[in-house]
């Protein structure tokens, strides 16, 4: 059960990295570098994701005529592959394997390729030996047959002929192949080489070639295949040479390769998997990219607060004709919390300075979202351009810090294509009208005693006028000196002149005009949508990279764990 959810786990881990691979979110990968990774996921399928009992495929690899196919006819002691000397003959593969280990570890693919040779021989078990097309054909499905193949060997065996053991065709696969798998060499048909000095040159250059490939210690065995397949009677041919390792390749194979050998060389391929992957991941995606990214980030914050800065000095003009919109909104809504004669008095004045009847009117149960319709139509079409043309500074700006930190910018061209200047003028007509609201409420949460002492007054003050009018006309009305109209405009003067005094003095003390908003609310405004603007597409972009780096690492860690439980359970 353990077992089957391993793989499971390892299937949808490897599903997670390939779909990453072909449609990453962020981070740019080359053609080549897809295919590269693929070719190692395919690998860790074939590594991870094979029979539950492990079977050691050994493939006979190499060139044209190198004598594989005699090789694993020596092998069997009888013919099960057609040989040639002049030409390949190996089209498909030859699998000689023990009666009981089935297909081994080939794909269903792979085997559909194969013929298989089944045998009873106790020393194989476990061991599955194929013998595979030519590594120089000049058929491209013969050798994707043959790399397919070497994909899930835990041995290779390499065979070269005297006359073409430099090849050029075949080592440039070597030069991939044999990074992942263990191998040894066998230089075939030494019956054929000259001398013994000759030998050891073919020797020594077989040994420097594998040594550039990080195999110093590769184990070459000289054989004369030939000379170990019987005919058709029985016999075999008398083409003994001096020199040939046939009984030493096969204790190599049918002894040393025991049980703990086999899982050692198939937890070492896995080994070289996820370490060439895991390479791989990190030159497309270095872990330096989120301490770029953060350095990005915080050059570009300080660059959207500068920009929004000269933003607002560029629509100075419309920012300014908002606030002288809404100034008047803010002291109609101040002078609504007065009451009394004192809260006409104020009306009054608002009517004479403001000329805005239709504005007290509207400001009256007023709806609220005619407000930014206002503010839009006050930022005209030539602030819509400046913040266009800012944005669009800011994006190539942040693109070329991109770009200095290696970071991907595919990613960053998409997230700032589209700068819709329509859109940001609403928004900043949106914070302008968030920063109104927020001055009310202060307005109203300011000078409650002031308010409640000017209306107080600005009720007993007339009070006391006309009461004192009154007793006067009526006095003089009985002692027959009665001033008439005249007392009235001296009473209305002093009552106009108490208003005027009594407004001054609230002025004083509370706060008006454009203070009201702080700083400036209309700077403010543009600041804050840019810097918000700009922030919410690094956020975007970090967050894509994100779950690009967690899906093309935490396979890696899956692959990991598992194989440190098979570690653990040996």
């Amino acid at each position: 059960m353990n077992e089957e959810l391993t793989k499971r786990s390892i299937t949808l881990a490897l599903e997670r990295l390939s779909e990453r691979i072909q449609t990453p979110r962020a981070v740019a990968i080359r053609p080549s570098e897809k295919a590269l990774v693929e070719s190692l996921i395919e690998r860790a399928r074939a590594q991870w994701l094979g029979p539950s009992e492990p079977v050691l495929t050994v493939a006979l690899a190499g060139g044209t005529g190198a004598g594989k196919s005699t090789l694993i006819n020596a092998f069997a002691g009888t013919v099960i592959a057609e040989s040639s000397e002049i030409r390949p003959t190996t089209r498909h593969l030859q699998a000689y394997h023990h009666q009981e280990d089935s297909l081994g570890s080939l794909t269903e693919e792979l085997a559909s390729k194969a013929t298989f040779v089944a045998h009873d021989r106790p020393e194989l078990r476990h061991k599955m030996l194929v013998d595979t097309p030519d590594l120089d054909s000049f058929m491209v499905q013969h050798r994707a047959t043959t790399k397919a193949l070497l994909k899930r060997s835990g041995l290779v065996l390499y065979v070269f002929s005297p006359e073409r053991y430099l090849e050029e065709r075949t080592w440039s696969i070597l030069r991939t192949e044999t990074e992942f798998s263990a191998a040894a060499a066998i230089l075939n048909k030494v019956d054929r080489v000259g001398s013994a000095e000759e030998l050891d040159q073919i020797t020594a250059d077989l040994r420097a070639h594998f040594a550039a490939l990080g195999h110093e210690d590769i184990r070459i065995f000289h054989l004369c295949a030939r000379a170990h397949v019987p005919d058709s009677s029985g016999l075999l041919p008398n083409l003994a040479a001096d020199v040939d390792d046939m009984v030493a390749l096969r204790a190599y194979i049918e002894r040393e390769l025991h049980s703990s050998e086999i899982a050692r060389l198939l937890r070492r391929q896995r080994e070289a998997v996820i370490t060439h992957l895991q390479a791989e991941v990190d030159r497309i995606a270095p872990p330096a990219f989120f301490t770029k990214l953060e350095e990005v980030a915080r050059l570009a914050t300080a660059r959207a607060g500068e920009a929004g800065t000269r933003l607002a000095g560029t629509i100075a003009e419309p920012l300014a004709a908002v606030e002288a919109e809404l100034v008047p909104l803010l002291v109609i809504h101040r002078h609504e919390r007065f009451w009394g004669p004192f809260r006409f008095w104020l009306a009054l004045c608002d009517f004479v300075s403001f000329g805005l009847t239709n504005l007290v009117r509207r400001s009256i149960g007023r709806r609220q979202a005619d407000r930014p319709s206002l503010i839009e139509s006050t930022l005209d079409r030539a602030a819509r351009g400046a913040v266009e043309n800012v944005l669009r500074s800011q994006a190539r700006d942040i693109q070329n810090l991109l770009y200095t930190n290696n970071l991907p910018i595919e990613r960053w061209r998409e997230l700032t294509a589209n700068v819709d200047g329509t859109g940001l003028i609403g928004e900043i007509s949106q914070e302008i009208e968030a920063g109104f609201e927020l001055a009310a409420v202060q307005l109203s949460e300011q000078g409650r005693s002031i308010i409640w002492l000017a209306s107080s007054l600005g009720g007993l003050v007339p009070s006391a006028f006309v009461v004192i009018g009154l007793f006067v006309m009526t006095r003089d009305l009985f002692s027959g000196t009665y001033a008439g109209l005249t007392l009235l405009w001296h009473l209305l003067a002093m009552m106009v002149l108490f208003f005027l005094a009594l407004q001054g003095l609230v002025s004083v003390l509370l706060p008006g005009g454009t203070r009201w908003f702080g700083p400036s609310l209309g700077p403010q405004s543009v600041s804050r949508v840019i810097w918000r603007t700009v922030d919410l597409w690094i956020e975007a972009y970090r967050t894509d990279l994100k779950a690009d780096l967690a899906d093309l690492r935490e396979p890696l860690i899956v692959l990991q764990s598992a194989l440190q439980g098979e570690e653990s359970s040996l």
